[in-house]
């Protein structure tokens, strides 16, 4: 929050008061906490210096609406592009909360935010593979390569527990309940959950541990996670992406894919397959089923077109 302006107006001190109550109270992750924290700095350099203000007592709808324009007819300093309506709802979002967190702590007794409404953003429809894709990707596995067991243990956690390239990457040996079936998994805000994990994946983890993982070990460096590259230390980010990329393209899976696509794969055929909403928002680790309820509105739509692609009167 590195603003020197922080520590002299009201303004920002209660913005700081509220980033703390996001992350420990709120638990948010360090991410989302980040996020506020820019979006709301930014909002408060806007008041103090377009209107002098250091208290958020003084602050009327219409200042409000004078940022938001202000951050509409901006262009991003990076690509020099308008700002995506995606920002600018996060951006509004962002202020709604600070406002309502003023008014539960009794400092405010107005919300200036309340009547603020955000742009539509457009609906977002998640990419993921069909059955037979996901099988395709499964069969391109070239044993022949030093890593394959480990690849293709990667993709099948990925595709059979929906983890996020996050929660796989910090997964842990100790994690693994074998004899249950089930994999413990810390997510956003450190949250943690149980998800199942069935047998042909626990099958492909255990062959990569016996046959790959104990040689690339190194107590040094693997801090006891699953998933290690040629030097024993713990996968990263990219590593994942480069391996779904490359099996995508051996498979010859033309659609554009990254690793969350195996969870948005996940949760599409639990879907598919009649499992309850609730259920899939516990296993992803959703904390709003709102979330969740993206995978109800893609599954509708991919009835729609298997209608009209195989009906004679579709």
């Amino acid at each position: 929050m590195g603003n020197k302006n922080m520590v002299h107006t009201k303004l920002y001190s209660y913005i700081k008061k509220y980033l703390v109550y996001l992350q420990f109270e709120r638990r948010l992750s360090l991410n989302t906490v980040s996020s506020y924290s820019f979006d709301l700095i930014k909002y408060a350099d806007f008041l103090t210096n377009k209107f002098n203000l250091k208290s958020p007592n003084r602050i009327k709808s219409a200042y409000i609406k004078d940022f938001i324009k202000d951050i509409q007819t901006k262009p991003q300093k990076r690509s020099n592009n308008p700002v995506k309506i995606k920002s600018i709802s996060r951006q509004i979002s962002s202020i709604k909360g600070f406002h309502q967190f003023l008014i539960y702590e009794g400092i405010t007794d107005k919300n200036p935010a309340e009547k603020i409404t955000s742009p539509k953003v457009p609906k977002y429809q998640p990419q993921f593979l069909s059955v037979n894709e996901i099988k395709k990707i499964f069969d391109a596995i070239n044993y022949n390569k030093k890593f394959a067991l480990r690849d293709l243990a990667i993709v099948k956690i990925l595709y059979g527990s929906g983890l996020r390239v996050s929660e796989l990457l910090n997964l842990k040996l100790s994690d693994i309940q074998w004899d249950d079936d089930f994999i413990r998994v810390f997510g956003k805000g450190d949250k943690e959950r149980l998800v199942p994990i069935n047998k042909p994946t626990l099958n492909s983890l255990k062959a990569y541990i016996e046959d790959i993982r104990q040689v690339l070990a190194n107590k040094n460096k693997s801090g006891g996670h699953v998933f290690l590259n040629s030097r024993g230390s713990k996968l990263s980010r990219m590593a994942i992406w480069s391996i779904t990329q490359e099996l995508a393209k051996n498979a010859e899976i033309n659609k554009k894919i990254s690793p969350h696509t195996f969870r948005h794969s996940f949760a599409t055929h639990l879907v598919e397959g009649g499992a309850d909403l609730r259920v899939i928002q516990e296993m992803l680790g959703h904390s709003e089923i709102i979330t969740t309820q993206v995978y109800s509105h893609l599954d509708k739509t991919t009835l729609k077109e298997e209608h009209k692609a195989n009906h004679p009167r579709g």
